[in-house]
């Protein structure tokens, strides 16, 4: 695995982006683009396709469009989509494919008429197209509007499938690279105008590292303190979040038995512990644990240590892919729900955890052998 800040949340690691070579999934890992030339598709697949024709996104009905700082390139959104998607790559000139019949066409370069017109920020450089087949639900339930900045966006006609996880996978690619999503028109509502979705950089704070090694409480114990101060198993000085914690878990097991029913649920575990049997993988001598911890007011958190026979797409071409696992899984507990803006107390509550969860992060990786992905499943390097 080749370091690279590309994918560092550090705070002060996501700007300048624009001077990063991309990182290339291959059969023998990630690896950045001066060392994998003969993937590379060449720059001309990336060169501008001139201005943004403005008109096509001022009607009711026109597609998305994703756009992004000047200083980001072509090769950096590609990427990101590897990360995300097995089938993303260049097919053509100025014509990205994302996954399946999703495709992203641009870059187009954005000019002071363009960002005036289609009410963009005044720094974004570049727009891509998002060329996508409709797969749509009907309106948004009113329960469920106010959860989640996407789907209310579409609140008119809820989109469903290859779209909802196009959408959702930009958001992420959006969000670290600093770049918005511009809904169009009608979408919110029959008459509603344009929704321009921007990320905060800083809303993906949990960190997960996933390592060949499994390390005991007591080890992990003595390896994390310097870091993120004294960890405890007992969680009780922490009990709104981790009651909070509880109930989301209760709830979402609650409703997998509704869908699945009891009988369904026997079977899938009966076929874990045969794979587990099957790689020689003994869970006994793992059981998951969870360590809590703080570094202030507002800034509780949880490490989570279990096994998994399952890794996120971007490491899909680990070494150990399709043996087990142990992922160690760093949460905020307390962190604001719902979509308001973050309170000054808040915001800084959340930076002491993402210096805290990076460091600790960092040290697990270099320590076991791990790789480090962030909430929206993309591998996180260090120079």
């Amino acid at each position: 695995m080749s370091d690279n800040p590309l994918t560092d949340t550090s705070t002060f690691a996501r700007v300048e982006t624009g001077k990063i070579p991309a990182l290339r999934v291959t059969k023998q890992g990630v690896k950045s683009q001066n060392q994998v030339a003969a993937i590379n598709p060449g720059a001309s697949l990336m060169l501008s396709q001139g201005a943004l024709p403005t008109t096509e996104f001022t009607e009711v009905g026109c597609s998305q469009l994703v756009v992004f700082p000047a200083g980001v390139g072509g090769e950096e959104v590609e990427a990101l989509a590897v990360s995300l998607w097995e089938d993303a790559a260049w097919i053509a000139p100025g014509r990205l494919r994302l996954s399946g019949q999703a495709q992203l066409c641009g870059p187009f370069s954005l000019n002071q008429e363009n960002r005036k017109i289609l009410q963009l920020p005044s720094g974004c450089g570049i727009a891509f197209r998002l060329d996508c087949p409709r797969q749509r639900a009907g309106a948004l339930a009113p329960e469920l509007q106010g959860a989640d900045s996407l789907t209310d966006a579409f609140a008119a006609s809820e989109p469903i499938g290859l779209e909802y996880e196009v959408l959702s996978g930009l958001l992420a690619i959006c969000r670290r690279l600093g770049g918005s999503l511009r809904i169009g028109p009608g979408n919110r509502a029959k008459d509603s105008s344009a929704e321009l979705l921007s990320p905060d950089p800083d809303s993906a704070v949990n960190l997960t590292v996933y390592s060949p090694y499994w390390i005991e409480i007591e080890q992990l114990k003595s390896l994390l303190n310097p870091v993120l101060g004294e960890l405890s198993l007992d969680g009780e000085q922490l009990k709104e979040p981790t009651r909070r914690v509880e109930r989301a878990n209760r709830e979402a097991e609650e409703l997998v038995k509704a869908q699945l029913g009891e009988k369904e649920l026997q079977r899938i575990a009966a076929e874990a512990a045969a794979f587990d049997k099957e790689v020689g993988f003994d869970l006994r001598n793992s059981e998951a644990y969870a360590l809590y911890g703080s570094v202030g007011k507002g800034a509780d958190f949880c490490v989570g240590v279990q096994t998994s026979l399952q890794l996120p797409s971007s490491l899909r071409f680990h070494p150990h892919q399709g043996q087990p696992f142990a992922s160690y899984q760093l949460q905020w507990l307390s962190e604001p729900m719902g979509r308001r803006r973050l309170s000054r107390i808040e915001r800084v509550a959340r930076l002491k955890v993402i210096n805290a969860f990076e460091d600790a992060a960092r040290l697990l990786a270099r320590i076991s052998d791990g790789s480090v992905v962030d909430d929206d499943s993309f591998l996180i390097t260090w120079t």
